[in-house]
Parts: C-alpha cells; sequence; structure tokens
C-alpha cells in the first residue's frame, strides 16, 4: 500500500526534527500549533468577525479607544470603526456617558484629536455640538488651547469681531479630523453651527433622517462622495473655506445650500437630486462642477454669483433651473444639457467675458424653454462649431420666435452664420486640383463672398442701426464727391471754384453725416473696423480711381460754367424714387420741366445730398439728376456707379427690417 502507517509518519518527523537546528526547531513548533488551531476552528464551522461586521460600543470599549489615539493619515484620532453606537433616547445613559467623556478629552487635549467611525452604525440622533468647544467668535473669549493657526482660521469667519462693537455669535468648534466613510445615521443629525478646523470625511455614508448642517464652517476639504441623504437636508448659510466633493451623491430629500459660500473647488459631478435642490444666493469663488448631474426636481440657482466657471456639461434638468438676477463672471457650459423643463436666466447680470455653451443642448420636451433678457441672452450663448449644432440652433430660434424675442432668435442666425463662415474659410483653403472640384470650390467662394457681405454690413439682417450707419457714410461720401467735381472745374486757365463760404458748408455737411454714420457703426457692432475697412473697398477705389482720372485729364467742352446736375422743377415734395434713373429723360417735354441747378443760391450744396440720397435711397425731395449734354463719361460712371449701389442697399435695408420688426417678416416669424 501507499499510505504510510501512523508508526511511519511519526518516525519520519522524528527524523526531520533532528536535522533541525533548536531555533530552526522552534519556528517548527510554532507552525504546526497554528496549523493545529486553524484546524480546530474550521472543524467548528464557527465565523470569524470580519472588517465588516460591527461590535456594540460599551463604555468599556469606549474609554479604551479614548485613552489609546491612533495615527490617522498623520492626525491623531480616536478609533471608532466598526462599531454599533446605540445614541437611542432608550439607552440614554451610554449615550450621555459617550458625549460627556469624548467631549472631555476633544477639549481639553492640547492636542487636536479626531474622530473616526468609518464603518460605524450610529443608531438615534447625533449632534455633533455635544462633541465640540463652545465659543464666541471674538479675540477676547477664544479658548486658551487653540494654537495660532487654529485662531487664524476662526479670524476668516465673516462673523468673526475683532472688537466688542457688537453682538459676537456663538458657535461650536470641532478641532480635529472628521471621518465618517461607510458610516450608517439612522437618526436625525445636527452637524450645524459648527466650525469644522480639520478635513470631513464621508466617502459612502448613509443619512436616512433629517440632516442639519446650517451654518456650518468647513476650514478644510470636505470629501462626502457617494453619501446618500434619506430625508431634507439643510446647508443653508455655510461657509466652505477648502474644496467640496460631492460626487455620485444621492439627495433623495430636499437640499438647501442657500446663502452659503464656496471658496474652493466645489465638485457635484454625477451626483442625483430628487426633490427641490435650493441654491440661491450662494457665491461661488472657484469652478463649479455639476457634470453628468440629473434633477428630477426644480432647481434653484436665483441670485448666486459664479466668479469662475459653471460647469453643467452632460446634465439632466427634468424640471425648471432658475437663475434669475445671477451673476456671471466666465463660462456657463452647458454643453449636451438635457432639457425638459423651463431654463430661466431673466434679469441675470453677464460681465464681458461671460459666456454660455450650448453645443449639443437638447429641448427633450415641448414644455423645454429657454428664457433670458430680450436682446441679451441671444449675445451670450456661443457654439464652437456649426457641425453637429444645426439642431441646437432650429431649436432655440423657434424658442425666442414663440416668446416674441426677435432680435434673440436673428442673433442665434447670426451666430450660425458665423460658424458657416468659419467652416467656409476652412474650406476655401484647398485649392481644387481636377475640374468638379474647382466648381465646388467656385460655389464656396460665391457664397463665402455674400456671406461676408451679409456679416459685415448688417449682422445678416439683424441690424438695422449698422445697415443705416453704412448707409449714411455712403450718401455724404457720393454727396461729397458730386458736390466737388460739379463745383471745382478746373484751376487754369480760367478758374471755375466754389466760394470760400460754399466750400466750408460742403466740408463740414460731409463730416457731420459722416460723424453719424461713424457712431452708428461703432455702437452696433463688434466689429466696426471690419465694416468700415470693407465699405471702404467698395466705395473708395473705383470712386477715388475715376476722379483722378478726371482731373488729370482736365476738362474742356461745352457747358463748362453750367452744373452737370438739373432740377425737376414743377413740384417739391418727399418722393419715393425707386424706379427712376439718374439720367434726364430723352422726350422734350420731359427735357423742358428740368432746369439745371444755380450756383449762386446759398443752400445749393443741400442739392448734392439730396441727390446722393436718391441715387442711393431711392428717396429724396427734388427729382434732380444728371444732364446727359456735354457731361464727362468719368461722371456718368460715378453716378451709375452709386445708383448700382443703392439698389444692393435699399435690398439690404428692406430685408434687414423684414427680419427685425415682426410687422414685416410674418412668413419668417410663424415657421
Amino acid at each position: 500500500s501507499s499510505k504510510l502507517s501512523p508508526i511511519s509518519r511519526n518516525n519520519d518527523q522524528n527524523f526531520l526534527t533532528n536535522m533541525l537546528t533548536p531555533c530552526q526547531k522552534r519556528w517548527f513548533s510554532l507552525i504546526l500549533l497554528l496549523g493545529s488551531l486553524l484546524g480546530l476552528w474550521l472543524s467548528s464551522g464557527q465565523p470569524v468577525l470580519a472588517s465588516g461586521d460591527r461590535l456594540p460600543l460599551t463604555v468599556t470599549l469606549l474609554e479604551e479607544r479614548l485613552n489609546h489615539p491612533v495615527l490617522n493619515d498623520g492626525a491623531l484620532t480616536i478609533d471608532l470603526q466598526n462599531f454599533v453606537i446605540d445614541l437611542t433616547p432608550e439607552n440614554s445613559l451610554f449615550r450621555d456617558q459617550f458625549y460627556q467623556q469624548v467631549k472631555s478629552l476633544l477639549s481639553h487635549s492640547s492636542k487636536a484629536l479626531g474622530l473616526d467611525f468609518s464603518h460605524s452604525l450610529i443608531q438615534g440622533d447625533f449632534q455633533v455640538s455635544r462633541l465640540g468647544l463652545y465659543t464666541q467668535l471674538t479675540n477676547a473669549t477664544l479658548p486658551q488651547n487653540l494654537s495660532p493657526i487654529e485662531q487664524e482660521q476662526l479670524h476668516s469667519d465673516p462673523d468673526f469681531l475683532t472688537e466688542n462693537n457688537g453682538q459676537p455669535k456663538t458657535i461650536t468648534v470641532f478641532r480635529g479630523l472628521l471621518k465618517f466613510p461607510d458610516a450608517l445615521f439612522t437618526g436625525k443629525t445636527d452637524f450645524s453651527n459648527t466650525f469644522f478646523l480639520q478635513r470631513v470625511e464621508g466617502k459612502e455614508a448613509k443619512f436616512t433622517q433629517e440632516a442639519n448642517w446650517a451654518s456650518s464652517r468647513f476650514g478644510r476639504d470636505v470629501d462626502l462622495s457617494g453619501s446618500i441623504w434619506g430625508r431634507n437636508l439643510d446647508w443653508s448659510q455655510s461657509l466652505w473655506l477648502g474644496n467640496s466633493k460631492f460626487r455620485q451623491a444621492q439627495f433623495q430629500g430636499t437640499v438647501d445650500f442657500s446663502h452659503s459660500h464656496f471658496l474652493g473647488l466645489v465638485d457635484f459631478e454625477q451626483s442625483q437630486f430628487f426633490q427641490l435642490a435650493n441654491f440661491t444666493n450662494v457665491q461661488w469663488i472657484k469652478t463649479v462642477n455639476f457634470r453628468q448631474c440629473s434633477w428630477r426636481d426644480r432647481l434653484l440657482f436665483s441670485g448666486s454669483r459664479f466668479v469662475q466657471d459653471l460647469n453643467l456639461n452632460g446634465a439632466t434638468l427634468e424640471k425648471s433651473a432658475a437663475f434669475r438676477y445671477s451673476r456671471f463672471s466666465h463660462l456657463a457650459d452647458l454643453q449636451d444639457v438635457k432639457l425638459l423643463g423651463q431654463l430661466d436666466f431673466s434679469n441675470a447680470i453677464f460681465f464681458p467675458f461671460a459666456k454660455i455653451n450650448i453645443a449639443g443642448l437638447a429641448f427633450d420636451s415641448e414644455q423645454a424653454k429657454l428664457l433670458g433678457d430680450k436682446n441679451i441672452i441671444g449675445k451670450v450663448l456661443s457654439l464652437p462649431a456649426l457641425e453637429g449644432n444645426e439642431t441646437v440652433i432650429r431649436n432655440l430660434v423657434r424658442n425666442f420666435r414663440n416668446l416674441e424675442q426677435i432680435p434673440d432668435a436673428n442673433q442665434m442666425e447670426y451666430t450660425s452664420q458665423l460658424l458657416l463662415l468659419q467652416q467656409l474659410n476652412q474650406e476655401l483653403r484647398n485649392w481644387p486640383t481636377d475640374r468638379q472640384l474647382l466648381l465646388t470650390w467656385v460655389n464656396h467662394f460665391s457664397q463665402w463672398l455674400l456671406l461676408v457681405n451679409l456679416l459685415l454690413f448688417s449682422n445678416y439682417g439683424t441690424n438695422v442701426s449698422l445697415v443705416i450707419g453704412i448707409g449714411m457714410i455712403s450718401i455724404a461720401f457720393f454727396g461729397a464727391c458730386f458736390g466737388f467735381i460739379d463745383r471745382v472745374r478746373r484751376w487754369q486757365p480760367n478758374p471755375i471754384l466754389p466760394s470760400r463760404l460754399e466750400s466750408l458748408d460742403l466740408f463740414l455737411s460731409w463730416f457731420l453725416l459722416t460723424l453719424l454714420g461713424l457712431i452708428n457703426v461703432f455702437t452696433s457692432t463688434q466689429h466696426p473696423w471690419s465694416t468700415l475697412w470693407g465699405l471702404g473697398l467698395i466705395i473708395l477705389p473705383l470712386s477715388g480711381g475715376l476722379i483722378f482720372n478726371l482731373y488729370s485729364q482736365g476738362r474742356y467742352h461745352d457747358l463748362l460754367q453750367v452744373s452737370y446736375f438739373t432740377q425737376e422743377g414743377t413740384l417739391r415734395q418727399l418722393r419715393l424714387l425707386i424706379v427712376r434713373l439718374p439720367i434726364i429723360p430723352e422726350f422734350p417735354f420731359f427735357r423742358d420741366r428740368y432746369m439745371p441747378l444755380v450756383w449762386e443760391r446759398r443752400w445749393n450744396w443741400l442739392n448734392y445730398y439730396d441727390f446722393s440720397c436718391n441715387n442711393f435711397l431711392k428717396l429724396g425731395f427734388n427729382d434732380i439728376r444728371l444732364r446727359d449734354e456735354h457731361v464727362p463719361g468719368l461722371i456718368s460712371i460715378l453716378v451709375w456707379y452709386q445708383w448700382s449701389l443703392g439698389i444692393l442697399y435699399l435690398t439690404l435695408l428692406l430685408w434687414t427690417l423684414s427680419r427685425t420688426i415682426p410687422g414685416l417678416n410674418l412668413l419668417i416669424y410663424l415657421s
């Protein structure tokens, strides 16, 4: 048989022990003893106490833990991990001893001692105020055992009084580290009116009843990631001097953070809010992270101030969210937000660098709306690219038109065209290599050219003031040109020049009209210099070249001392002259009604601006036209050039008016 008998096994064991040294024999015996104990435990079938199981905390165990603090994360703490701490009224004797002994140790210790409730079960109501130091926030009443650093932390409290000229506020000071990760609080918890000088750590802690943290202060970082709050939570008027984390937390009751101050980073990423979340009048000094949060009830941010970025990327808003009277200094990121209710930015203040990123913003219900002040909200909405955001733009345009906010709807279309221009710029950088691509490139270029002009001169049909401004500049320019070439004929051999007074009137009138036009341009667009540069490219090169050639070749023709412009003298009235051509008719009876302008009259310079207005705007007081006899061809070209530009300008003006005045754009408004 292959099996050894007991005698054989004993002989082998004796032989092995004889081969070992005395030290090795002792280790061998110890191993045998441990093996025997393990075998007895396995044979008994009774479980050993695991780390997740909790022992009832007794007075004896409490005294032992109080007498032997442990070093935890670099700080001395009282280790109360994995205990069942019964603080119910039925166990009042232990409850009173618990608070009395813990507070006595924490209050009289020269060093800051913390509490560690990790993985513990706290039954009954829990009050931190019964464990800390009561103190008034004045220099004269601070406890003597506080270190200079701790006193400096208390001085950071806004309610701290350096002089006793007001009513001092009394708070509870908790000096040490407070840890309760994975702890379960079955009763009400009261952490209110307490200044926590060290860190507060409570990952995955569970609070089944109401939690009161009102008027609490946190001098260091707070980490409550993964925590679950089963009932209402009050964090109103709290102060957070360090960073705070609530990642993946669940707030099953109402949440109140109103009138709180966050001086550090705030992280609520992937948290869930099942009932009302009140963040009204909260000061957020640094970046706030609400990425992928879910709000199933109302969300209130009214009156809050965001000094840095607000990140709501990927959040879900099932009901209304209010940012009324809030102040934004930087970016509010609403990228990929799912909006099912009403998002209200009414009366909000947006500082110069503030923008709202709406890329991927989804209107996921018929009740979804985005509200804001007219002619303001549209200007702060921004998109990084047109591709992928076409639906966003259509939804917002329809949203603002339903709210009768036509300027904001037009602003969204203007933004979309700016993004389209960027896209065309990228496509035009690649020169085509074959004929088919060349046709596509030419098509893109013509589209780009038209789009550039619409954006520069009307903000894509959204800015009437800008259109009127460039019209005033153009009318003043051509009016001054016509007055100059009509009155300044030549210097030699026989000068034909206007008087000094007439020259001064012509110059001052041009200057005032141009100044008014420039004021309109600079106050109505964000890129006034680009607009003026584009306008200059249109009117200056050809006009300047024609006038330069006119004076270079000189003028020697009949009727040299008679004005080039004639006036129909039978009527003086305001006329709409859209179909009128800039030259006199050839029919003799009509020609007899037109007489040359009289140079000697005091207000003759007004006729040149009237003619320029007729030519450009198709509106004027008198029917003034260019004569057709003995007129240099260069002057005729200049007149016809302005008339052609006037057709384009009038089309642009009417199109802009139809997009900005609801009564003129019924088809667009109702679409």
